[in-house]
């Protein structure tokens, strides 16, 4: 399938557009979790070691799952539907060749 210049543009427009959104967001997951870790070791330190539990990990972590899926959509994923398209095809001729062979449809 051949695409026309218009249609390639706008394709490659919304990409840049998700490469920005996750940077921007990463860049807030670091600032933001970067000030949580340090509220959490000043008020280690002034408690004199009775506030040591690590609370700055829930948010780290939840909001960093989120980044991750955020980034699996952006980067891991098949925006162009080439492996979809490439699955739909060899569907196709599984069917083709089952209804060759007399099978009819499984």
């Amino acid at each position: 399938m051949e695409l026309d210049e218009n249609t390639l543009r706008e394709m490659a427009e919304k990409q840049a557009d998700a490469k920005i959104g996750f940077k921007r967001h990463l860049a807030s997951y670091l600032i933001v979790n970067g000030m949580l870790i340090i509220i959490w070791l000043l008020i280690a330190i002034i408690s004199h070691g009775d506030a040591w539990f690590p609370w700055f990990l829930f948010p780290l972590v939840g909001w960093g799952i989120g980044l991750f899926f955020h980034a699996w959509n952006t980067y891991g994923t098949d925006r162009t539907g080439a492996k979809r398209e490439a699955l739909v095809e060899r569907e196709m001729e599984k069917m083709k060749s089952r209804s060759e062979k007399g099978g009819g449809e499984a």
